[in-house]
């Protein structure tokens, strides 16, 4: 079983943007973990499939029904002081999409992420996670809440995400809305 997520990669600016905190947090608080995957982005949904091959021909048929749309983040927030996040505004045209890629996830993987069910998403870009100490959070916390963190970003892509055997993960396709 091979490990996959569906993901929205950040570009341009907002992308620089994230990647500038995520090196701040790393050098200030000693916490790179987000950074197993190198492109800050808006995750959807993860799972395990025997057949990443099938999946990313299907998920053609997904990405056909997805348009282009304005997303937008508006300041950091955290998960019980394991992550540092920025939250971007749940629409109506984010809740169509999670609904469509959790369906084409339950058809095609097992073991989705619970969190990232339509009914408990929380759109999010996370900035830190899983190893910041205690102390390290408080102050990360206490630095990034002052900071007035926000852009619009037209949301046209969609990856497939993939852990591959050596434990890294890539992108392992991405479409174009």
């Amino acid at each position: 079983m091979q490990q996959i997520w569906i993901v929205s990669i950040l570009e341009n600016k907002p992308y620089k943007e994230v990647k500038k905190i995520w090196k701040f947090i790393e050098k200030e608080y000693s916490s790179s973990g987000v950074q197993l995957f190198k492109h800050p982005h808006m995750t959807f949904q993860g799972g395990k499939t025997k057949n990443p091959g099938q999946v990313y021909k299907d998920f053609k048929d997904v990405v056909s029904k997805i348009k282009p749309f304005w997303i937008e983040v508006c300041g950091v927030r955290h998960f019980n002081k394991e992550a540092i996040w920025l939250k971007v505004e749940k629409t109506e045209n984010m809740i169509k999409l999670i609904e469509l890629i959790n369906d084409f996830m339950k058809e095609h993987c097992r073991d989705l992420f619970g969190c990232y069910a339509p009914e408990k998403w929380i759109p999010h870009i996370t900035l830190a996670m899983g190893d910041l100490t205690e102390d390290n959070f408080e102050k990360a916390w206490k630095e990034l809440k002052k900071q007035k963190i926000g852009f619009k970003q037209k949301l046209h892509n969609i990856c497939i995400v993939r852990q591959y055997p050596d434990g890294k993960i890539k992108i392992a396709k991405r479409y174009k809305l």
